[in-house]
């Protein structure tokens, strides 16, 4: 395997209250414990932006970023190395661009339930939807978690279907930590025929991965949202991994279904990356399935307009 991927730059998306206050101060926790940098990012909601407009707002959060990160810095340590970064409108409108610019490694955000249909701009701007902006891993961090460095990451994969990149930025990132990692398949009943070609992929993971500090599961489970939590717990894992083609997963797990009953998964952080899949994933047959359905509606209209 070619050298691991590491995180030198962190993104931190931030409103200038104690919400912020509490997402910073992990993230510079996250921060000195990888020896990375961090980029603060506000987006000031106006419509756009003078020169002086920008240079006070950007006065503002270094402002914001000083006092808090001077309680995260150890007596006699070094101060977390941070840049800032404003922009007009909302976070969904430049988290690409800024990301991008400015070579982020990681975006670090707050994980909330997912607003209902009449507050769009809160979906928009939740970690589910950032995921799908960039091309850097997300992790969404409950907003009542304090920093434990992470110890032990799972990752919900499937053996059979695995993007080199990400393997080499997770297992960068569980080295950096000095964290065990374990990646787990969880199969529904209907893949029992299939299990040989998984155990075989399987071993040629553990293979790849000879040199790393990574264990390897495979458990038989219904629903997979469910068997990922419980999997998590059983084994008290810090931080929860997955490879997702959409956020349609993330969207499952960020529900009030789980919020509510305080599901393990929403009581430790959550790290997205984005991952090219050579095969629909199992959690999301339904969601192409809907998909592919509105598609061919939406044909048909477009077919009966041009025949009436």
């Amino acid at each position: 395997m070619s050298k691991a991927k590491t995180i030198n730059r962190i993104l931190v998306p931030l409103e200038l209250n104690s919400t912020g206050e509490s997402l910073l101060t992990y993230a510079g926790h996250l921060a000195l414990a990888c020896g990375a940098e961090l980029l603060l990012f506000h987006a000031c909601k106006s419509a756009d932006l003078t020169h002086t407009q920008q240079s006070r707002c950007i006065q503002t959060l270094r402002t914001f970023g000083e006092h808090v990160l001077r309680r995260v810095q150890k007596p006699g340590g070094a101060a977390v190395p941070f840049d800032c970064v404003v922009r007009p409108g909302k976070i969904s409108d430049s988290i690409e661009r800024v990301a991008e610019t400015y070579a982020s490694d990681l975006v670090v955000m707050e994980a909330y339930p997912l607003p209902g249909e009449e507050h769009r701009e809160g979906q928009e701007n939740h970690a589910a939807a950032i995921m799908e902006l960039v091309s850097c891993p997300v992790l969404a961090v409950p907003a009542t978690a304090q920093f434990i460095k992470p110890e032990h990451l799972v990752f919900a994969t499937d053996f059979t279907d695995q993007d080199k990149l990400v393997l080499q930025q997770l297992t960068g990132f569980a080295k950096q930590l000095n964290a065990k990692l374990t990646l787990v398949h969880l199969y529904p009943k209907e893949d029992r025929p299939q299990l040989c070609n998984i155990k075989t992929a399987m071993l040629a993971l553990e293979k790849q991965l000879q040199d790393t500090n990574v264990d390897f599961k495979l458990l038989e489970e219904e629903d997979l949202p469910e068997g990922i939590s419980d999997f998590a717990e059983a084994v008290s894992a810090d931080m929860l991994v997955l490879g997702t083609q959409d956020n349609y997963l993330v969207t499952r797990l960020f529900s009030n279904n789980y919020i509510k009953t305080l599901a393990y998964h929403t009581r430790i952080p959550l790290l997205a990356y984005r991952q090219n899949k050579l095969k629909p994933c199992s959690g999301c047959c339904a969601n192409c399935a809907g998909k592919h359905r509105e598609q061919q509606q939406l044909q048909q209209l477009e077919i009966n307009k041009l025949n009436s």
